[in-house]
């Protein structure tokens, strides 16, 4: 299980504290990790048990229809606040992960979310073609190896992925189940550019000083994932220029909003909000990731609700 420490919640991350969620071996040394994605709908079904509970429930009947946000809230069963980083480099590429000011990089984007969540999984199946050296020739290679570089036999940067979502029964193609993070959520995003080697991008408060010390130039961007209310948008900051106040600001207010998750008033809808990266991939791969499970529709069995008759 992954062991984070925790104690930062309440005012999600203050400072640097998005350094203190741990990573298990594993992560760390591969590299896949959880990529946030912009929100999209799910489709929700009734868990698998509703069935047998209304089979043997004679005085009780199944009720999917019209379900509380309370009660909804209740059915997603873990809570998290993860920080990814997104490195930006000259060349084009994107990596994800701990992140240092880089001679090579053109910019940064880290996202923090907490997040409300169940884990679904989604079949996909990804082909990855690359083009061999001095050749015209794509080849199908395997999907863990590793990215080209001058002394490779198929070209830099020649990668192409084709990934769905329907078993295509062909020996080209790899399969995953891939783990979807199905729920509700605040994401604060800052995106960095114009950095001096001077600058800290450790956390959303340490950008916040580097901007103020003219260290990096950003915005910052706040949003809720599924969750809309007259409340929530009033808590909302309005400022999207990145210094010390607008991050601080921005830590203040998802603080606030988390606060208010459970009121009367407060509307909340499944989202898919983030996808773990179980193998290694660029933002190309990714990006036809999203594509193809946003337009396969992917589906959350919600746990049923039992309502006296």
């Amino acid at each position: 299980m992954i062991k984070r420490t925790l104690s930062c919640i309440p005012l999600l991350l203050l400072a640097s504290c998005a350094l203190m969620v741990e990573q298990p071996p594993a992560e760390k040394l591969s590299g896949y990790t959880y990529i946030p994605v912009a929100p999209f709908s799910v489709t929700t079904n009734p868990e698998d048990s509703c069935d047998s509970q209304q089979l043997f429930t004679a005085d009780k009947s199944v009720d999917i229809t019209d379900i509380s946000s309370k009660t909804l809230l209740s059915s997603l069963p873990d809570n998290a606040v993860r920080t990814t980083v997104e490195t930006f480099y000259l060349d084009g590429s994107v990596t994800y992960g701990p992140a240092k000011v880089s001679a090579n990089a053109d910019s940064y984007r880290m996202t923090v979310d907490y997040i409300n969540a169940d884990t679904t999984n989604v079949d996909i199946w990804i082909k990855r073609e690359a083009q061999v050296y001095r050749s015209e020739q794509r080849k199908v290679i395997n999907l863990f190896l590793p990215a080209h570089d001058k002394y490779s036999e198929y070209v830099i940067g020649s990668d192409v992925y084709t990934v769905t979502s329907e078993n295509p029964y062909s020996i080209d193609y790899q399969y995953f189940s891939l783990p979807v993070y199905v729920g509700i959520g605040l994401r604060a995003t800052a995106d960095i550019n114009a950095v001096d080697s001077a600058a800290n991008i450790s956390g959303l408060g340490a950008i916040g000083v580097s901007a103020e010390s003219r260290d990096l130039k950003g915005s910052l961007t706040v949003q809720t994932l599924g969750v809309n209310g007259q409340a929530i948008a009033a808590a909302l900051p309005i400022q999207s220029e990145l210094n010390r106040t607008t991050a601080q600001n921005a830590i203040t207010s998802v603080a606030s909003i988390k606060a208010l998750l459970y009121e009367e008033g407060t509307i909340v809808q499944p989202r898919v909000v983030g996808i773990y990266l179980p193998f290694p991939g660029g933002k190309a791969l990714i990006n036809s990731i999203i594509s193809e499970i946003s337009r396969a529709k992917v589906v959350w069995k919600r746990p049923c609700v039992i309502s006296q008759s």
